[in-house]
């Protein structure tokens, strides 16, 4: 078999569905989210779509699996640079959310999944099974668990403004936001 008619690998084949369905989502939102949209933009078939991704739910399930390792991913390097490991998960979840710069493109994304998650709770419980992977370090102790829940339910509540456009957020207020959360560490072991 040459080069021109080599298969292609499965990953691969998946990860452009899913990039393409990101794309998708990104520009014609909930109601444009199809199948058909989504294979009429990649270099398969409708049919090899389906068979990597049966349905539409399945497909979703890609796609949080795909956004629930980057976001993780964000997280855990964020949490690789800070040197206080009390608390640094919470600190780091919070940095990841607030650091990151909201695209309209984010923004349409975000909004597909959280309406998929809306109508089929399992996508939730598999968005809050990556969540719970960077949740594992937090404090125990009352104190510092109080403080790792209140910085991730601002880093949540930011989320959520920026998809539904509640608070218009700029950069510097991103930044100020941060330098007030977290000026040497907001959740410390002395807290405990």
């Amino acid at each position: 078999m040459d080069s021109t008619t080599r298969r292609r690998a499965p990953d691969d084949t998946r990860a452009e569905i899913i990039e393409k369905a990101l794309e998708v989502a990104a520009e014609l939102g909930a109601s444009g989210f199809t199948l058909d949209a989504v294979a009429a933009r990649t270099s398969v078939s409708k049919g090899a779509l389906l068979h990597h991704f049966p349905s539409k739910i399945a497909l979703l399930e890609g796609m949080v699996d795909h956004l629930g390792r980057m976001h993780t991913d964000a997280i855990l390097a964020e949490a690789a640079r800070d040197p206080e490991p009390y608390g640094r998960n919470a600190r780091a979840y919070l940095r990841a959310t607030v650091n990151e710069p909201v695209t309209p493109q984010d923004v349409s994304i975000g909004r597909v999944i959280m309406a998929a998650c809306a109508i089929d709770p399992a996508l939730a419980q598999r968005w809050n099974g990556w969540i719970d992977k960077v949740k594992v370090d937090d404090p125990s102790d009352p104190v510092g668990a109080d403080d790792a829940l209140m910085l991730r339910l601002i880093a949540d509540g930011l989320w959520m403004s920026d998809l539904f456009g509640i608070h218009a957020v700029s950069p510097e207020q991103r930044q100020a936001l941060l330098s007030l959360l977290t000026p040497g560490h907001p959740i410390t072991a002395n807290d405990a």
